[in-house]
């Protein structure tokens, strides 16, 4: 029997060491700073995404002297919201999209800088699945008519119907599992952390038709991790910030103007025992600085390729080199009128060729409206491939078969590519077969530098993982005592650096 998503909800509590994963830890929360035991620490944070602003809110509230490198001009990440090259006001989300009602230490934030959250998915009209080339409507009651789905089911599954599938094979599961990455689950739960997503669902009977409806290109992902994501997309409800997500980097950046500098990009990070030593690129003169500790939020996928020295240890390299990003490809449709409404559709859906469809005006005033399409895995990997001529053909193909009317109604086209980004090179960190034993050297400090970001946190791919993780580290470098040895600073046009002379720094220009 379905349970409702209000039940669900009340299922998935897991407390695991006296924190609920699914809420988060209170100290991750906006509350009163733990002052400071000692004189204040010169503190650098690499990169200004959620991890990193969160890390320098915590550590200049306790008085710390906070330097926040950011490659790019603008503060966020992958927290980044399209305005440019939409009409009317009109904005849509590039990166992370979804605020889960479970996860408290975003919301919390949210709240903190006076933001409003808002619906994520519409209650009414009916969304749509493209099944083998058919367009099945899936009513806002999720009842949907079996009749018409050309999928090879089970009688079973058909019983069971389209929209409880994930919930018949994987729900019990998925609760025993919870939000968060834990060191400590029961054998036959861990277990899962070595077998794919696909294959999981084929030992419990499911059908090939039924496993690449729910799961949507990630067969291959490890199912422990898979599950795991799964249980914040089934939160009571979903959320967005209303006037777009980018809104709550930028509320901590504002807060944190100051010791934000844009356009540094680095390119070597010295470390000895005391203090780290950061030389970064800025408006072509390099720059140089000391600390006594440093926070790395940069993501794995192009940390690898900046300069270290000495170089990390053999664990550390080599969860940084072979740690696994998801790409994502995600495109903006702007056309001149809801066209599918008349129909009785609400603009979300998924199509088998392994995308979802959102819908980011609903709601919204006037008639203009934009479609998104959202694409992860082998299909992004084979989109990033094409020239953007291809890429734009393709995608608007796409939606036009989910949404006939698209090309009619077109007037624009946004796309963002996070594997081609090369200050991301990836949307997000999840676990491949046999790669959840890497978990706790991915957060594990090296000597004076701490990392934090989606990847170094129990809730990879979502903003409360960042917040967290940041915080996390700010807690740990305030509660050290001082280290000795002074420090200086210095900036404007320098030599090169002798480490740097034989070292690969990473620049793309």
């Amino acid at each position: 029997m379905a349970i409702s998503r209000r039940e669900f909800l009340k299922r998935t509590g897991l407390a695991v060491g006296g924190l609920c994963l699914s809420a988060g830890p209170r100290w991750a929360l906006p509350q009163g700073v733990t002052p400071r035991p000692g004189s204040a620490k010169r503190v650098t944070i690499l990169g200004a995404g959620l991890a990193g602003l969160a890390a320098g809110w915590e550590l200049t509230q306790a008085g710390h002297d906070v330097t926040i490198l950011e490659a790019q001009l603008h503060p966020g990440g992958r927290v980044h919201t399209i305005r440019e090259g939409l009409s009317d006001d009109l904005y849509a989300e590039a990166g992370a999209g979804r605020i889960p009602s479970t996860h408290s230490i975003t919301r919390e934030w949210v709240k903190h800088f006076g933001l409003e959250l808002e619906p994520f998915y519409p209650k009414e009209l009916a969304q749509v699945a493209l099944l083998k080339g058919k367009r099945v409507k899936v009513p806002a009651d999720e009842r949907v008519d079996m009749s018409l789905v050309p999928l090879d089911l089970t009688p079973e599954e058909r019983r069971v119907g389209l929209s409880n599938l994930y919930e018949h094979y994987c729900g019990e599961t998925m609760r025993r599992i919870g939000e968060g990455i834990r060191e400590d689950w029961p054998p036959d739960i861990a277990r899962l952390a070595d077998i794919t997503m696909a294959d999981f669902l084929r030992q419990l009977g499911a059908s090939q038709d039924a496993i690449r409806y729910m799961l949507l290109g990630f067969e291959e992902d490890a199912a422990l991790d898979y599950m795991r994501d799964s249980l914040s997309h089934h939160s009571a409800s979903l959320s967005k910030i209303k006037g777009g997500n980018d809104q709550l980097p930028r509320a901590f950046a504002a807060k944190l103007s100051d010791v934000i500098r844009y356009g540094c990009v680095v390119e070597h990070i010295e470390r000895c025992e005391a203090r780290v030593r950061i030389a970064c690129r800025r408006a072509g003169m390099l720059d140089h600085l000391e600390a006594d500790a440093v926070i790395c939020t940069i993501p794995y996928t192009v940390l690898r390729h900046i300069a270290v020295t000495p170089d990390w240890s053999p664990s550390k390299r080599s969860v940084i080199d072979n740690v696994y990003y998801g790409p994502v490809v995600r495109a903006t449709f702007q056309v001149r009128r809801r066209y599918w409404e008349d129909e009785g559709f609400n603009g979300f859906g998924t199509s088998d060729k392994n995308f979802e469809v959102w819908h980011p005006t609903f709601g919204k005033p006037g008639k203009r409206g934009l479609l998104q399409e959202y694409v992860y895995e082998n299909y992004a990997h084979q989109l990033d491939k094409l020239s953007e001529t291809e890429r734009v053909d393709r995608m608007t193909n796409d939606m036009e078969e989910v949404h006939p009317g698209l090309r009619s109604n077109l007037e624009a086209v946004v796309i963002k590519s996070w594997d081609n980004d090369p200050w991301q090179r990836g949307a997000f960190l999840f676990y491949q077969v046999g790669e959840q034993k890497w978990y706790p050297e991915i957060c594990r400090r090296e000597g004076r530098v701490w990392f934090a970001g989606e990847h170094a946190s129990p809730w990879p791919g979502w903003m409360q993982g960042a917040i967290m993780s940041g915080i996390k580290a700010a807690q740990e470098i305030n509660a050290e005592p001082q280290q000795t040895g002074s420090l200086e600073r210095s900036s404007g046009m320098l030599e090169p650096l002798p480490a740097l002379q034989d070292a690969r720094p990473f620049r793309i220009l």
